[in-house]
């Protein structure tokens, strides 16, 4: 039997075209930022100023690129890899976009499907121009790896029950790192269960203060919930806490980023974050 499984794994492909082209299209967001990836034009200009040391810039802007070409890069095999420093001590291949799934897909294979961490920890030290979280948007599609997970058995859904407007409300965070507003990092997501309303507030970091004074300009603009429901994140604690003690609120937590106790705020987030990308 463990044979025919081994057989059954090996004959699926781990990363079908749509999830190359899920890829593509999550690094070529307008809002997507990896400062270390070269874009396809400046990439072939450092190309020719290390194959024509003589060659004059054209600009200021050429020259300064010049400079960065000869203190940070070099050509190996016609090849452009970022010189090694204080932290890499090898020379890393510059990835342009096109080679970036194969890179991150190719490493991960060669690791047998090794975990996240792992196959970063390879990654960083061989390439230039990959961020982590493009390997982990990778390693999280892959179907050898969602095959092998271990199956867990959630706990049932419990109902509950509310009579009025402000009984209970849900808070969550949305994390907007990867396509931030400004210096606006986060959203503070609080939902109504009985009305469904949603409430939004940009934050710049998840710290329990400023969550905390947030959550009072909400008092002051609706009503003091009789119940705030949120996970046991350390970003839920201090400061919040204080507040709601304040006004008598009552807290019920759950497991952090728990669906089985965080149910109507956590599927609302997936909403929210579908809108401002749209």
């Amino acid at each position: 039997m463990a044979s025919l499984n081994t057989a059954i794994v090996a004959s699926i492909n781990p990363f079908p075209s749509d999830i190359r082209a899920a890829f593509q299209s999550y690094i070529q967001a307008p809002k997507y930022v990896n400062r270390e990836r070269i874009p396809y034009e400046k990439w072939q200009r450092m190309h020719i100023h290390l194959d024509n040391p003589q060659l004059k810039p054209d600009n200021p802007t050429d020259s300064r690129l010049k400079y960065r070409v000869y203190t940070e890069f070099q050509l190996i095999n016609n090849k452009l890899y970022r010189k090694p420093d204080s932290k890499f001590l090898n020379p890393r291949y510059t990835v342009p976009e096109s080679e970036a799934f194969d890179a991150i897909a190719s490493e991960h294979l060669q690791l047998l499907h090794t975990g996240y961490m792992k196959t970063w920890a390879i990654v960083q030290q061989k390439y230039y121009g990959i961020k982590r979280e493009e390997v982990e948007f990778i390693l999280k599609r892959c179907k050898n790896c969602a095959l092998n997970r271990p199956a867990t058995t959630k706990a049932p859904l419990v109902p509950i029950v509310t009579e009025r407007v402000w009984e209970r409300v849900q808070i969550d965070l949305i994390d907007m790192r990867h396509e931030p507003s400004g210096q606006f990092k986060w959203i503070l997501h609080i939902k109504d269960h009985f009305s469904k309303y949603t409430q939004l507030y940009l934050l710049k970091s998840k710290h329990a203060e400023p969550i905390a004074n947030t959550f009072a300009l909400f008092i002051a603009a609706f009503f003091p919930p009789k119940i705030v429901q949120c996970d046991n994140g350390k970003e839920f604690k201090g400061a919040l806490l204080i507040l709601l003690q304040k006004y008598g609120i009552q807290v019920i937590n759950g497991a952090p980023r728990s669906p089985q106790t965080q149910g109507l705020v956590e599927q609302a987030n997936g909403v929210v974050e579908a809108k401002l990308r749209a």
